[in-house]
C-alpha cells in the first residue's frame, strides 16, 4: 500500500462515503489541508476533488474507481502504518494539557462505527514503541452514538509520536511547543 492511500485511509474516516454514489466528502476549517488531501487523492487514485466554501470548506469527488479502491484498501486493516495514523491524527486529533497533571497528551476521537481503525492505529503506535491507551465508551450529550479516544500521555511518547508520525497538522503541537 502506498504512503498516500495509506493516509487517506487515516484522513477520511473523518468524512462522509456514500458508497452508492460512489462520492467522498471531506469538511474541514483548514483550507491548506483540504489542499494537502486533494494532492494526496491526485496521487493515490488520479484524480482531484473540488473545495466549495460553505460555513466551512468542502472536499467532494465522486468517482466510482477510487470509491472502489477505497473500499478494498479498508480491508486491509493489517497492513497500516503511522500514515494511516497520520491522516486519522490530522482529521480528528488534538493536543492539550491534562487538567490535573497538566502532562501533554495526544488524543484522537472517533465514534463507535471507528471504534476498529481506533485499535488498528494503538497497535501501529505499539508497534513502533509509542504507548498510548484506548478510552470509552463515552456517551456524550449532543452524540448520538457512543465516543472512543485513542489517547498518548505523557512528554516522552508525545515526542515519539512527533519524530515518527508524518502528521500535517504539525501547528497543533504548537501551543505547547516548549514541552517537546
Amino acid at each position: 500500500m502506498r504512503e498516500s492511500e495509506e493516509y487517506l485511509i487515516g484522513a477520511f474516516q473523518d468524512a462522509f462515503f456514500d458508497v452508492k454514489r460512489n462520492e467522498i466528502q471531506v469538511y474541514q476549517k483548514n483550507l491548506g489541508w483540504l489542499e494537502f488531501v486533494n494532492s494526496k487523492m491526485q496521487d493515490a487514485f488520479g484524480v482531484r476533488g473540488k473545495i466549495f466554501k460553505r460555513d466551512v470548506y468542502l472536499l467532494r469527488k465522486r468517482n466510482k474507481q477510487m470509491a472502489q479502491k477505497l473500499l478494498r484498501l479498508k480491508a486491509q486493516r493489517g497492513s497500516f502504518g503511522l500514515n494511516f495514523v497520520a491522516g486519522l491524527f490530522d482529521a480528528e486529533g488534538s493536543v492539550y494539557l491534562s487538567t490535573k497533571s497538566k502532562i501533554p497528551v495526544i488524543d484522537i476521537t472517533q465514534s463507535a462505527k471507528g471504534l476498529e481503525f481506533l485499535e488498528t492505529a494503538a497497535s501501529v503506535l505499539e508497534k513502533h514503541g509509542i504507548v498510548c491507551h484506548t478510552n470509552g465508551p463515552y456517551n456524550h450529550k449532543h452524540a448520538k452514538i457512543p465516543q472512543y479516544h485513542l489517547r498518548i500521555y505523557g512528554v516522552r511518547n508525545c515526542k515519539i509520536f512527533l519524530e515518527n508520525v508524518p502528521v500535517f497538522y504539525r501547528s497543533k503541537f504548537e501551543k505547547h511547543s516548549s514541552l517537546f
